[in-house]
């Protein structure tokens, strides 16, 4: 049926692209990037999405192959701490998936997109708050596991 073993193995690879998508994201964004830089953050973004995609996949198969009912899982305050961080760092990654999506028509055009300084404010913050709840989310795990 569903190997464990290999389930988890996928789930701990898309956390480890997860991260370092992210991480790219952090350094490649910036005021005045060249029309290659967004690309390459063009990419790192849809990677990170990729990504967030695969764990959340695994993550329900692992539930599911897991001995003990979903209920009994649900239960546990650091499962579920775990999963509201998880929802947390999808809904906040939405907003600069969502500005960097809206660039790919002015790099059709040949020109480099324009970055505010309100923009770069609030995504390099939520790029910040998401490598901490990636941080986080491996120690709430070790919580619920015990």
């Amino acid at each position: 049926m569903l190997n464990p073993d290999l389930l988890m193995a996928l789930h701990y690879c898309a956390v480890i692209i997860l991260t370092g998508a992210i991480t790219s994201e952090y350094f490649l964004f910036r005021r005045g990037m060249s029309i290659e830089q967004v690309r390459k953050l063009l990419l790192a973004d849809g990677l990170a999405a990729l990504a967030l995609l695969l764990i959340f996949i695994t993550g329900v198969l692992l539930v599911l192959a897991h001995s003990e009912q979903p209920a009994v899982l649900l239960a546990n305050p650091g499962y579920r701490n775990k999963l509201l961080l998880f929802c947390l760092m999808v809904i906040s990654f939405g907003y600069p998936s969502h500005l960097f999506y809206r660039w790919r028509r002015s790099l059709r055009h040949g020109r480099a997109p324009m970055v505010s300084i309100q923009q770069q404010f609030w995504v390099i913050w939520i790029l910040r708050g998401n490598l901490l709840l990636l941080a986080l989310i491996p120690l709430l795990a070790t919580l619920a596991s015990s």
